[in-house]
Formats: C-alpha cells, structure tokens, sequence
C-alpha cells in the first residue's frame, strides 16, 4: 500500500511538471506570436489636435501662414553679424554683473538693469531658460531692495512671462500673470485707469488658457475673461470716453468670449457649481462688476459687436470701418443661423455704404469679393480635442499643411469639399477631423449686387497639428 501511495505520489508530481512546461511553452509562443503581429500591425496615425485660421490660396501666389515662434537655432549668413553682436553684448554684460558683484556684493541694486538686459539679449536669440534665469534674479534683487510687491516688477514680469509662453510652460505663465495682476490690483485697486492693461492682459491669458485647455475648469476661464473685459470697457468709457481707441478692441475681444461659450456651453454651466461660484463672486467683488458670473454666449457677443458699431458711429468717420463693423455684426447671426434674413439685409447695408464712397467698387470688393472664415476675430489654433485633458504643447506635435477646395452655399455653408494634392490611407486618416470640422464651419458668403451668392472654387490651405 505504501509503494502504491509512493507511485501515485510520483505520477502526480509527474503530471503537474508536465503541465508546468506545457504553460511555460504556451505562453513563449503566445509572446513570440503577439510580438510579431505587433511589428506587422500598422502604427496608428496620431490624432488630430489643432487646426489654423485657413489662408487663402490665390493663382501664382504663394500663402503666406503666419510665421511660427522658435528658438534660433541655426543662423544663416544675413544673421550672422547680428547673431555675433548678442552673443559679444551678452558677455559684455556679464562681466559687468561680475564686476558690480565683486564690488558690492550678490544683491547689489546696480545688477538688476545688466541683468534685465542679458535676459533680454538671451530671449531675443530664442535662449528663454537663460533669459528667465537672468529675469528671475533681477526681480528678486528689486524685491529685496524696494519691497515685494513693487510696480517696478511689471516689467520684469512681463518679460518672463514672454519667454515662459515661447516655451509653452503654461503653469508657471498662469501663476505669473496672476501675480501680475495681483501686484496692478493691490497698487492701483479696480478704478483707476492704470489698472487698464493689466486687466487685459489677464482676460487675454484666460482666453488662450481656454483655447488650450490648460486647467480643470475651463468655464471659469471663460467667467474670469468676461469679467476682466467688461471691467476694462467699463473704466475705458468712465475715463476716456466713448470714441477711445482701446474700446472696439476690447469690445470684440469680448465677443470672441461668447463665440466660445457658444461653442461650448458645458463649460459656462461649471461655473454655476457650488466649488466654483463662491470663487466666482469673490472674484467679481474684486473687479467691482456687476455683471453675471456665468458668462453669456449669443446674446453677450451680438451687444458687443452692436457697441462697436455705436463707436464707429461716434468717433471719427471712416466709411470702411463703420461698414466691416456693420458686416461683423452680420457674420455673427450668420454664423449661429440666427435672424437669417436681418443677416442678409445688415450686409446689403454695408455693402450700400461702401458703393457710396469713392472708390466704392473696391471697398466693397475688399469685404465681400472673397468668402471669409467665421469668425474674423478668433485668430488662434483652434483645439480639436477641447474635451481631451491632454495640454501638450504645440510645439512637441508635428505639423502639416494641406490645401482644400470648397464651395460656399449663400448662407455661408461649406459644400462640395475636395482634399487637393496627393491623398495617401495616412493622410485620409489624419485628416478625417479636419474635413468634419470644415463641414461644420461657416464662412462669410460672397455678394453679387449686395445679396449673398454661392460660389464655387475657393481653395484654402490649412495648417494643422497632430
């Protein structure tokens, strides 16, 4: 009995290493199968991110895109010289911060113009981390010498600022603004009219902080933008006056806002949740607002581009300018599908005026001879991906430029799409996105005799990031 428990001991242990090396060589063969269909599989095209304002593409002419921000890397021959001159001024400058240092020491006030300097030379050759370094110190010798929350700063704070944005290091220009803010608000409260561009300046960064996606509550940048530029209007019209120059810029900064809480009015509904409206209210108390906390979208934007018209109305006469405000006004209810027919008649306006002037032919041409994309006062990337948490920098994606046909129905709809140039399975696949959301756009549609049109033929390039 005890060699019969001994064999089946035997046989069991037997089967269980057999069953062991079976597993071993089953997952070995599963591994080695699944690492060659991953070096078989296709790579998956990256998506999609961000789409330019599209320029126009004219016979024989060559578009001009806007030109992208980078570091100088490379120096041709025409920059050579001046290359050599910032990098001669740079060391002339640091021996000069060695020599005051030697002399009155590490936090002498006498360092900080030589150092603003440097970091000045340095961000003019692209070099923002030995510009920001070079910024860094001379704020903080200012701070030790004339107190901590000195106007003398702003400068200094501006620049880093700059070169902070030129490196896409969007938390530390969030933090910096917002102590550039506080410094103007604590020095000049909400009133005075020095506080002005300040109060842009920080409107403008939540826009661009929004456009981006940078930040967990997007819809209280758009609150905080709203705020910040009806604040500005408001003491641009108390103490200058209503023909200020400041005034349309401002104005239709603000109905960019709208235009983008109409686009996407989840975000606008955050700022109604308990965790961000007390902030909220605390915020508008400090800017002594008096409007809303929740920031508006159609409505908002169609007052806005009425209040530009009144001001072209009211400063000094310039045909054009009274007309594109008046067309502005009309893209805006073209582009939500809003007042369809007043839309059509405030262009006929437009165009009426312009006919009247000199030259009449020509300004009308210069407004409605070509289809527009809308709207004209959005001039940054937009983000394809709003929803997605990822802020990854432009700069890190790769770019591309793509040309496409399209026609332009009378109510500024896009039709008949066609991709130009060589069209592989990769691009198709990439530039999915990019056609839907051509789609979905409007343009401001041609006129023939003051009345929209179709029109056929039109042929845009883009440029996009993936």
């Amino acid at each position: 009995m005890r060699i019969l428990v001994n064999r089946r001991g035997h046989n069991i242990r037997a089967s269980i290493i057999a069953v062991a090396v079976f597993l071993c060589i089953s997952l070995a063969k599963a591994q080695e199968d699944e690492a060659s269909n991953a070096a078989v599989e296709p790579e998956i095209p990256a998506r999609l991110r961000y789409l330019e304002v599209p320029v126009v593409v004219e016979p024989g002419l060559e578009p001009a895109l806007p030109i992208l921000p980078g570091p100088i890397l490379n120096v041709d021959a025409e920059r050579e010289a001046e290359f050599i001159s910032l990098v001669n001024s740079i060391q002339q400058y640091s021996e000069t911060v060695e020599l005051i240092e030697e002399q009155g020491g590490a936090w002498d006030i006498n360092l900080e113009e030589s150092l603003a300097t440097i970091g000045g030379l340095e961000q003019q050759q692209g070099n923002h981390i030995e510009a920001i370094a070079a910024f860094s110190r001379a704020m903080q010798i200012n701070r030790i010498a004339n107190g901590l929350y000195t106007l003398e700063q702003l400068p200094l704070l501006e620049k880093m600022i700059d070169s902070y944005t030129a490196m896409e290091n969007w938390e530390q220009v969030d933090l910096f603004n917002n102590y550039l803010f506080y410094i103007a608000h604590r020095t000049y409260g909400v009133e005075d009219p020095r506080i002005i561009s300040s109060l842009e300046r920080l409107a403008s960064w939540n826009m661009e902080a929004f456009s981006i996606g940078f930040g967990d509550a997007l819809g209280v940048r758009l609150s905080n933008a709203q705020m910040l530029y009806r604040s500005a209007i408001r003491i641009v019209v108390v103490h200058f006056g209503e023909t200020d120059q400041r005034l349309p810029v401002f104005l239709r900064k603000l109905a960019s806002s709208a235009y983008q809480v109409a686009m996407y009015p989840e975000y606008a509904a955050q700022v109604a949740q308990p965790e961000f409206r007390s902030q909220q209210e605390s915020f508008r108390r400090k800017l002594n607002e008096g409007s809303s906390i929740i920031p508006g979208s159609f409505q908002t934007g169609e007052a806005a581009l009425l209040a530009v018209i009144d001001y072209h109305n009211k400063a000094p006469y310039s045909a054009y300018a009274l007309a594109e405000s008046i067309t502005h006004l009309g893209d805006w209810y073209m582009l939500f599908d809003r007042r369809r027919r007043q839309a059509e008649d405030i262009y006929f306006e437009a165009w009426e005026l312009l006919r009247a002037e000199e030259g009449g032919e020509y300004l009308a041409d210069q407004l409605f001879g070509q289809v527009v994309p809308l709207p004209t006062f959005v001039d940054t990337p937009k983000n394809l991906e709003m929803r997605s948490s990822d802020t990854k920098a432009r700069s890190a994606m790769e770019h591309d430029i793509v040309d496409l046909s399209f026609s332009v129905t009378s109510l500024g709809a896009v039709r008949d799409v066609e991709m130009l140039g060589e069209e592989t399975e990769e691009n198709k696949m990439r530039l999915s996105p990019l056609l839907r959301a051509l789609r979905m756009s409007k343009f401001r549609p041609t006129l023939i005799e003051g009345r929209p049109v179709r029109s056929d033929g039109h042929v845009f390039r883009y440029r996009y990031w993936y």
